[in-house]
């Protein structure tokens, strides 16, 4: 089939990286294996983060001249698809394009990903809620990455609509020559690490909110363990930096703050490392830990329905209560000080990755729900 693709927080092909245009690219790539040809519709953004009413009022406006814009020429490439597919839209990014596209053409609409939060109603991004309502009325299906959402927006929904509940996926790592043991010692050197200490790793970009939150627990987490060997090394940039490196200043002489890399060298110090360990407060299910299970990483995380998706408590990693120092530096402790539960860990990691999170098998779940949709 031909799917017309959609991304009203950001475009797939967006310069700026972040979490939502990775899943976003591997959405698009979960569908080509699937064998269907994916056509982006539009690079309209329609994010009001401040929650202002004549922003929101003015890109409603924007969104109805680019769809209008799109159905009215008959060359578009709109007129082609067979499935209109959003992806991740929520109160302050909601869709204005898909409902009425799909409604003309006379095709189904699919969201991937939708957030919908009723405490929103009444605060000030009340045109967005409204539409996110619109949008989950209408929809023939939904695809959801984070189980809390599965039962919110049910009732929203169209007697008729399907949802299915995806397990978050990616694609896997390719093929490093390099050991563990070889990648430590080239990473090792070339940022002056300790090589014969378990090796902690985290990737996250440095934001205001949540990202910050979680950052500052991982310091106050360490700082309580400075008993034992242990090395940090932190992957990641933003405009907390200062900020952050500033909460590390107790164990400054054990934290190495790397930057932003590039993805094959990410891979290289997740090979490296030993435990991965991130608080994931308020985290949909984390990018960075579903990498790390990847390369056989056991992961630390703080508990959310979607992180517990990808990280099964006391077999691949260790859960603890959101945003509580006390039990992550626990956790952390245990599993640097004992060498065989890593190794077990790290191996279920890897396997359950392969079990349950790869592109290829999400690639088949997906094609099957659209498929279902396509004959209601």
């Amino acid at each position: 089939m031909r799917i017309g693709f959609y991304a009203p927080l950001k475009s797939p092909f967006s310069d700026s990286a972040s979490g939502d245009r990775t899943i976003a690219r591997l959405l698009i790539r979960a569908l080509e294996i699937g064998g269907h040809e994916v056509l982006l519709m539009s690079e309209f953004r329609s994010v009001a983060i401040s929650g202002d009413e004549l922003q929101q009022q003015g890109l409603a406006h924007q969104g109805q001249k680019v769809v209008r814009d799109m159905l009215d020429d008959p060359n578009h490439m709109v007129h082609s698809i067979d499935i209109w597919l959003t992806y991740h839209l929520y109160h302050k990014a909601p869709d204005w394009l898909g409902p009425q596209a799909s409604e003309a053409l006379n095709i189904p609409y699919v969201i991937t990903e939708a957030s919908y939060a009723p405490k929103q109603i009444a605060g000030p991004w009340q045109l967005g809620i409204k539409q996110v309502e619109k949008c989950l009325s209408v929809a023939s299906g939904v695809i959801s990455l984070n189980p809390r959402d599965v039962e919110c927006i049910q009732p929203l929904l169209k007697p008729k609509a399907k949802q299915l509940l995806l397990a978050p996926f990616v694609a896997d790592s390719p093929d490093f020559s390099d050991s563990p043991e070889s990648a430590k010692q080239t990473m090792s050197a070339k940022y002056r690490l300790k090589p014969n200490c378990p090796w902690i790793v985290t990737v996250a970009m440095m934001r205001s909110g949540d990202k910050l939150k979680s950052y500052l627990t991982l310091a106050d987490a360490l700082e309580r363990i400075t008993d034992l060997d242990w090395q940090l090394i932190v992957v990641g940039g933003g405009s907390e930096k200062d900020q952050i490196v500033k909460a590390f200043s107790n164990t400054a002489k054990r934290v190495c703050f790397t930057g932003v890399l590039e993805e094959t060298e990410i891979a290289q110090l997740l090979t490296a490392a030993d435990v991965f360990a991130w608080p994931a407060i308020n985290e949909a299910f984390g990018m960075a830990i579903l990498e790390a299970h990847r390369h056989g990483l056991p992961v630390v995380a703080g508990y959310t329905d979607g992180v517990a998706a990808t990280v099964a408590d006391t077999q691949t990693g260790f859960l603890t209560p959101a945003g509580d120092p006390v039990s992550f530096a626990k956790a952390i402790s245990s599993l640097i000080q004992d060498a065989s539960i890593r190794a077990q860990m790290a191996k279920n990691a890897r396997d359950k990755f392969l079990e349950q999170h790869t592109v290829e098998l999400a690639a088949e779940t997906i094609q099957f729900f659209l498929s279902q949709i396509k004959i209601q």
